[in-house]
């Protein structure tokens, strides 16, 4: 009764490993990859405007493109974002996508304007944002470069 139980333990465990290589083998590695790259990216963008949210400049800055960030120092980004009359206060991540080293974004984001005229009211708009792989690592295209 032993030898019984031990052969089919055995059998199955043929079975599941020999099965099991052919499953793996058929599922497409490039679009693992894809996936993979488009969370990372969508994790990327969902901090990059929870720092904006926050008026935490100087962690966004780190978000810009290296050439972006190569022309444009901390001081004056934290400066020209700080005195900006836009208070964003939300947003949807609404599609991401990569291709290679390129990955495109929009974002709905909920917004203010820092005047007396319209604080009350609040606007929604939808951004198209492009970002770029650089070095493993994504990062925004600032659209003032």
């Amino acid at each position: 009764m032993e030898v019984k139980k031990l052969k089919k333990k055995i059998l199955t465990l043929i079975l599941v490993f020999s099965i099991a290589p052919g499953i793996i083998q058929c599922t497409p590695k490039s679009q693992i990859l894809k996936e993979d790259d488009e969370a990372i990216l969508r994790t990327r963008v969902r901090e990059y405007w929870d720092y904006r949210i926050k008026s935490q400049w100087d962690k966004s800055y780190l978000y810009e493109s290296p050439d972006y960030r190569e022309k444009t120092s901390v001081v004056k980004y934290i400066n020209q974002s700080g005195r900006s009359i836009i208070k964003y206060e939300g947003f949807d991540i609404l599609e991401v996508w990569t291709t290679g080293n390129e990955g495109h974004v929009k974002v709905n984001t909920k917004y203010r304007y820092l005047i007396p005229q319209s604080k009350k009211a609040a606007f929604e708009r939808v951004i198209e944002e492009e970002w770029i792989k650089n070095n493993g690592q994504w990062y925004r295209l600032s659209p003032m470069t």
